[in-house]
């Protein structure tokens, strides 16, 4: 009969945790950044750069992978310490701060993931970013690259902990090495204002004689051979 009360309460805990088991549910998102907001246009199709999240909900961790889908010589780089331009950045939710950020593999930004809740500079995209990867001269995140971070916040997550920020951008990120030695920055979100330039450095148009011009030019050349011919036959 003892066990009767035992047992009771092993059913009384199964009912309060399995639920809450039960009712955490994964998050997934993915974030790529398909538009050029100014600048010129990175080498390959878009999306030139793709991050990925991965975590559930009552969760204080998540998994975040950076990818460079460019092609060419297109590479990130820039630092985000004090305040200086970044290389790649994105809005994160602020009623959800970032704690912790641990690279696990790839090509990893030489400041490790950076938050701050009053912002980077990032150019001329508009609204706030208040996480921020750098790479360096010698470290650049270029075609076919990736980064693992695992990402510890301070409290649980009920969502999807990316967001777009007041001028609905989530993520941007400046592009360097473009064919031509030129430069472009990308956005995902559903913002406006981008007013990307496109290519850079197309080569000049080949300019093709007109057929009158090329006639003229023939009738050029035979006059001066003629000329030439008669000069050695009298010299």
């Amino acid at each position: 009969m003892k066990r009767i009360p035992a047992l009771t309460g092993i059913a009384l805990v199964a009912l309060t945790v399995l639920p809450l088991q039960v009712a955490a549910t994964p998050i997934s998102t993915t974030i790529a950044l398909n538009t050029v907001f100014s600048g010129n246009t990175p080498d390959g199709p878009a999306p030139w750069l793709i991050a990925e999240f991965t975590s559930s909900t009552g969760s204080n961790t998540g998994t975040l992978v950076l990818s460079s889908h460019t092609t060419g010589p297109d590479f990130i780089q820039g630092l985000s310490s004090q305040q200086s331009t970044v290389g790649w950045a994105f809005y994160l939710n602020q009623a959800i701060s970032l704690s912790g950020a641990t690279c696990t593999a790839g090509t990893c930004a030489d400041q490790g993931a950076s938050y701050k809740a009053g912002g980077f500079n990032t150019g001329p995209v508009p609204g706030m970013f208040n996480l921020a990867f750098g790479w360096s001269q010698g470290n650049r995140f270029m075609i076919g690259d990736s980064a693992t971070y695992a990402l510890t916040f301070t409290s649980p997550l009920t969502g999807n902990p990316f967001v777009e920020n007041d001028s609905n951008w989530s993520s941007v990120a400046h592009i360097q090495g473009i064919a031509n030695n030129c430069s472009g920055w990308i956005v995902s979100g559903d913002g406006t204002g981008a007013e990307g330039s496109g290519p850079c450095g197309d080569p000049p148009p080949v300019t093709v004689a007109e057929p009158g011009e090329l006639g003229m030019l023939s009738l050029g050349l035979l006059f001066v051979g003629l000329l030439l011919g008669l000069r050695r036959r009298y010299s």
